[in-house]
């Protein structure tokens, strides 16, 4: 790859309105999204890059560097083709000793960008009728004795549509010229000629004979030097001085012609690569997208593997869990004393992290259910689709059927589903903090009533009876326990009645919760080997497409 596959790929082009340069970056997205599929690219980004290095400049002016000797006559050249003084001539070499662009005033917007990356800062408009859009560089001098206006020269020659070689009578024998420029350029270069300026100082005869001369040496030269072979170079005789140069504006107007032919048949060459990946890809870009699977395949797998899931995942345990964990923290605050003591012997001998930890439990799902169910329901539908892919997507697709990768995706969906729920809290009321009052009292009454016992029982102190129906007298010690501990176990049912309700709600939203956020995260990444293949499908789509609707169908004719 050349310098400008490289910068011109990478942004020489940056912001330019050509509709070329837009046809090839539709190709590297092509080229991109079919990586993705693995469909081989490398003819593909390996024609992009040609056609970079083809079209040269972008837009729709056709470029033309002038490259000569000192004082062959470039500048002077430039003059006559202008009709008006553009750039210096003189006799004290070398004379130009920067690049100077001479574009169309019409281009000057969209070669700016490219002119600056070239370093090309001396910019100077034309409106000369005959030449039409046309944009000249006058290069330094390549026998010039300042050691980077060679460099200078070399660099830019690849990245113009056309170069002109200017000497002279005097010069076009000269070793610089053929040996270390014509020989090793003419084979790399599309479109090339040979200007012998001041010819009017040859004989007509001594005119024929230097163009036959020059011809062989660029017939020799263009097949014997490095890279390809390069097209028949042609010879021009000029004279900027009379001026006689219409050979040369004629050589011009078929470049611009030439040119236009170029751009379209590298655009017609993109919309055909560009067409092949999407026929590989099984995509055709004539044709709305189509995923692999349909909404409504999709949205059977995925419900068929959600609910294999929440089935590992245990919802009726999760439920059971909640009940738990809210009864326990209302035993811790409204089961009195002793609630708190057995709240304090479960925690302790571990029973509470089981069967009434619903954090833990979700947590542990892996150890009571396998997601192969969930896996197989997603892949019924993907080996449906795999026998109608195309042949050469069908490997790709094939890997998103891999049981361990969806099994993957699956447990990622579940985790993360567990994870955005945060710490699950159980919730409290403040009712309980009044009924473990009241069964603080209920305990004391119990304790009070048996001490009370005791003492009647060792004859300490007489006691009163209570008239009870159909018992009869009742001793009012005993009577009293029998109400304290009635009273213990009705706060206690109360108890279990609003923590079970209270537990319950909260296990019902749980359960909900949970099975909407398995449902999603399933719906998000269950599927996500396959949603990067039907990604990269539908940029390749989405990028042929539309690069046949803005290059198809001579769209880039004349630019």
């Amino acid at each position: 790859m050349t310098s400008l596959g490289v910068a011109a790929g990478d942004g020489a082009f940056a912001g330019l309105p050509d509709p070329l340069d837009g046809c090839l970056r539709s190709l590297l997205d092509a080229a991109d999204a079919a990586d993705a599929l693995g469909l081989p690219t490398a003819a593909v980004r390996e024609a992009r890059d040609h056609a970079l290095r083809r079209i040269g400049f972008p837009g729709d002016a056709y470029v033309l560097a002038l490259v000569g000797g000192t004082g062959v006559g470039k500048s002077s050249l430039l003059n006559a083709l202008a009709g008006e003084k553009v750039s210096p001539a003189s006799a004290r070499r070398p004379t130009t000793g920067q690049p100077m662009a001479w574009a169309p005033a019409d281009q000057r917007a969209a070669l700016a960008p490219l002119l600056d990356w070239l370093g090309v800062q001396d910019v100077r408009e034309h409106r000369a009728h005959g030449l039409g859009s046309v944009a000249i560089l006058d290069l330094p001098d390549m026998d010039s004795i300042v050691a980077d206006h060679r460099a200078r020269v070399e660099a830019i020659l690849p990245r113009v549509d056309a170069v002109a070689w200017v000497t002279d009578p005097e010069k076009y024998h000269d070793a610089t010229l053929h040996d270390e420029f014509l020989r090793r350029w003419l084979p790399r270069l599309a479109r090339q000629v040979v200007i012998v300026n001041k010819a009017d100082r040859l004989s007509r005869e001594d005119a024929r004979r230097v163009r036959a001369d020059l011809e062989a040496d660029m017939a020799q030269a263009r097949t014997s030097g490095p890279g390809r072979p390069a097209a028949p170079v042609g010879v021009i005789l000029t004279s900027a001085a009379k001026p006689e140069i219409e050979e040369l504006r004629r050589w011009l107007a078929d470049g611009r012609a030439a040119k236009a032919v170029v751009r379209g048949r590298i655009a017609a060459t993109a919309v055909e690569l560009a067409n092949g990946l999407a026929r590989d890809a099984g995509a055709d870009p004539m044709r709305p997208a189509t995923p692999y699977l349909d909404a409504r395949a999709r949205s059977a797998a995925v419900e068929a593997a959600t609910s294999a899931v929440l089935r590992a995942v245990d919802l009726p345990g999760l439920e059971r869990q909640a009940v738990a964990a809210t009864r326990a923290r209302a035993r811790a605050r409204g089961a009195g004393p002793m609630g708190r003591i057995t709240s304090l012997l479960y925690r302790a001998s571990g029973r509470d992290t089981h069967v009434a930890d619903p954090q833990g439990f979700l947590v542990r799902w892996r150890d009571r259910s396998s997601l192969a169910p969930a896996v197989e329901a997603l892949r019924a539908p993907l080996a449906v689709a795999l026998r109608s892919a195309s042949p050469a997507v069908r490997g790709t697709l094939a890997a998103t059927l891999e049981p361990t990768a969806l099994r993957r995706s699956l447990e990622r969906a579940v985790d993360g589903s567990i994870g955005a729920l945060g710490p699950l809290d159980p919730p409290t009321s403040r009712w309980w903090s009044v009924i473990g009052f009241l069964q603080t009292l209920s305990t004391a009454g119990i304790a009070l009533s048996a001490g009370w016992i005791v003492v009647w029982i060792l004859g300490a102190h007489t006691t009163t009876s209570v008239q009870i129906p159909v018992l009869g007298p009742v001793p009012s010690p005993l009577t009293s326990l029998v109400v304290f501990v009635i009273a213990g176990y009705v706060v206690a049912r109360l108890l279990g009645v609003h923590a079970g309700w209270i537990g319950r709600r909260w296990a019902r939203r749980l359960r909900d919760h949970v099975g909407t956020a398995v449902r999603a995260e399933v719906n998000q990444r269950g599927l996500a080997p396959l949603d990067a293949v039907e990604d990269a499908r539908l940029h390749l789509w989405i990028a042929a497409s539309g690069l046949i609707r803005t290059c198809g169908h001579g769209r880039m004719h004349g630019g």
